[in-house]
Formats: structure tokens, C-alpha cells, sequence
């Protein structure tokens, strides 16, 4: 026997002629790699590996990698499927917090996340072309083909996540328009929720973010200070009663100035003040719902560290590829640094099911693949 670097090969000597060789299936391969060096390569690269570390520390060529990377990818577990083969729709410990949000690949592509407050999983994840309402939809039927029920929703208050809880504002008619039913135009069709009577969260940190950008670039000079002090007071108050308190003042004080900017300001916390308030009203079981997205923010700056490659990524089928493994991977990784000692060294994926036992990646690639 004759072992070499990628594998252990069988060498055999001919008695007449004294030549050496070694047999080989024509697998249509110029190299045979063993199966536990491509499978350590590529969990390399999951891990955070660059292509050119790699090439230098395994001595395969860039073009095999991407091969295997594909390859694997292609053939890793949906998030569906990997609910069904752990029977997650009949028993899990998810706990119905659902956070959603996007992280941008590139210009032309957008990782959608579903993930659970509790757990920490990636419930879901859909790469598409922008965070547009349809998107988000197609991502919460997959959230609910893997047996998630939605409880509650938290998320940065964007146009797409919010029109999944909330009907569209009316727009008024103009002042001597002719009203409904005008002749060629057909009523607007009635609108549905596709989430109804879930509470949903906006972000208060985003919410911060949105409203402050309103100040800055509508406010007199006079009244920024003020008006924000006002708009911290209300997002990041104790209670309910001080924030609405707070909210009174704000109003006050734009009639008893004649300041536009705060009337305005007002309006816009007045319209969106059920998504800034479930925090205190809504309960899962016993706890209170989050009042910001920090948990899937830290999981998306978690995933970054490989995500930041793919900018120059052109398809979706190989942005699809790639994700599937870094997400698995993100799901089997322990929280060694987690605050909670029942979450310390465990993955999101263990602490979703009730069942005990480790659970390794190569466990959801499909058997066509190994």
C-alpha cells in the first residue's frame, strides 16, 4: 500500500516486466480526492475561509473548490426539509417571536432571515431581488411550511415587512374630484392583511433613526433640541402612561409654538403607534415581546464574516448555494459566548427540538451527494 495526500491508493508490480502502476475507476476525474478531504474543505470555507487560504493550505485549485462548494450547496437541505427530517411541525421549542430582516449581497441580491427570538435560529432564509412585500411573503409561507406559528413580529419598520400586519393609508381624494364610481375606472379593490391580528414591533432604534432624520432635515434650528429630547422620552420610556404623556407634550408644544415640524412629527408617531407600543402591551406566554431587532442584528454581522464575499457573485443559483451552507452551518454552531447557561454551548438548531444529541452538517446533505 502507498499513501499519498489525498488519499491511500493500491500500487501494484508486474513480475515479468518489473513496472509499477496503480489502478484507478475512470471517473472522468483527473484527481481522485477522498471524502473526507473535500468534505473539510468545504466546511474551510464555510467557516470563513478565503479562496486563496484555502488554495495554500489544501493545494486545490480554485476552480475545484468552487466545484465542490456548488456541488455541496446544491444538494444541502431547504429550511422545509430540514423541518421535516428532525419532525420540527410536531414538536420544537421555538417560541413564536419571529424577528425578520434583509442583508444585502450585492446591488442586485438580498438575503431574507427569519429568525426565532428564543432560539436563536434561522427559522427560514430566501435570497431575492429587494425586500418588496411579495418577497417577504413567500418568506413567511416558508416560515410556516416548517411548522412555525407566528406569534409576534419584530422588525426594522420597513415599507415591505410592514405591509404584511398593516393595510395601506387611504389616499385622499382631491377637492373637486368626481367620487366613486367614475366611468372607466374600476374601485380600488379591497384590501387584505396578510398577517392579520399578529402584533407586530417596529425597531425603536430604527424607528429613532427615522424620526431624528426627520428633525435634522425639517426642524428649525431652534427646535431640534427639543424635538429630540421629545422623540427619546417616547420611544425609550419605562411605561406606557409616561410615553403617551410624552406624546401629549409633543403635540402641545407644536400648537403652542405654530411649529409645522412638530405637528408633522406628531401626525407620523400617531399613525405608527400600535408598532411602536407592543413592547408593553403584547405577551407570548409570560415574557414581553423585544422592543428592538438586536438578535438578528448580531446574527447577521455573525454571517458577514462570509457573506462579505459574495459581492461579486452574478447568479442567484450560486448565491442560493452558498447560502445554504453558511446558514446550516450558522445553525449548528454553538453559542459559546451566550449570557443564558441553558443556551451556552449549544446550536440554535439543538435548542429548537427536544431531543438531546449533537447534530453534525454532513448529516443534511443529500445521499446523492456524499
Amino acid at each position: 500500500m502507498r499513501e499519498i495526500t489525498i488519499e491511500r491508493v493500491q500500487q501494484w508490480k508486474c513480475i515479468s516486466c518489473k513496472a509499477s502502476f496503480i489502478f484507478r475507476r475512470s471517473s472522468g476525474k483527473r484527481t481522485q480526492y477522498t471524502e473526507t478531504f473535500i468534505k473539510e474543505t468545504v466546511s474551510d470555507f464555510v467557516m470563513g475561509g478565503s479562496y486563496r487560504r484555502i488554495q495554500e493550505r489544501r493545494e486545490v485549485s480554485i476552480g475545484t473548490l468552487s466545484s465542490w462548494i456548488h456541488e455541496y450547496g446544491g444538494r444541502c437541505m431547504s429550511p422545509v426539509e430540514i423541518a421535516e427530517y428532525l419532525h420540527l411541525p410536531e414538536q420544537n421549542k421555538w417560541s413564536g417571536i419571529l424577528l425578520l430582516d434583509g442583508k444585502y449581497l450585492n446591488r442586485h441580491m438580498v438575503l431574507l432571515l427569519a429568525v426565532d427570538y428564543r432560539t436563536q435560529d434561522v427559522v427560514s432564509w430566501r435570497v431575492a431581488e429587494n425586500e418588496s412585500q411579495d418577497n417577504y411573503k413567500q418568506l413567511i409561507t416558508d416560515v410556516q411550511n416548517c411548522g412555525y406559528i407566528i406569534k409576534a413580529l419584530i422588525s426594522d419598520g420597513g415599507t415591505g415587512i410592514r405591509a404584511l400586519t398593516q393595510k395601506k393609508k387611504p389616499s385622499f381624494i382631491r377637492i373637486g374630484s368626481r367620487p366613486y364610481p367614475r366611468p372607466g375606472v374600476s374601485p380600488a379593490k379591497e384590501q387584505t392583511v396578510f398577517l392579520s391580528g399578529v402584533p407586530h414591533q417596529w425597531c425603536i432604534v430604527h424607528a429613532q433613526r427615522e424620526l431624528l432624520k426627520y428633525v435634522r432635515t425639517k426642524a428649525k434650528k431652534e427646535e431640534r433640541e427639543k424635538l429630540t429630547l421629545l422623540v427619546n422620552q417616547i420611544l425609550f420610556s419605562s411605561t406606557l402612561i409616561r410615553a403617551e404623556k410624552v406624546r401629549k407634550k409633543l403635540n402641545t408644544y407644536g400648537y403652542i409654538n405654530y411649529s409645522e415640524a412638530a405637528k408633522r412629527l406628531t401626525n407620523i408617531i400617531s399613525s405608527y403607534w400600535k408598532l411602536l407600543i407592543a413592547h408593553y402591551t403584547v405577551r407570548v406566554g409570560r415574557f414581553k415581546i423585544p422592543p428592538t431587532t438586536n438578535v438578528i442584528e448580531n446574527i447577521i454581522s455573525n454571517l458577514n464574516t462570509r457573506l462579505k464575499t459574495m459581492k461579486k457573485i452574478k447568479t442567484k443559483k450560486s448565491a442560493e448555494a452558498i447560502c445554504r451552507l453558511i446558514v446550516l452551518k450558522y445553525r449548528l454552531k454553538p453559542l459559546v459566548d451566550s449570557q443564558d447557561r441553558q443556551k451556552r454551548n449549544k446550536s440554535p438548531l439543538e435548542l429548537s427540538i427536544k431531543k438531546k444529541g449533537k447534530l453534525n452538517w454532513y448529516l443534511f446533505i443529500k445521499k446523492s451527494c456524499r
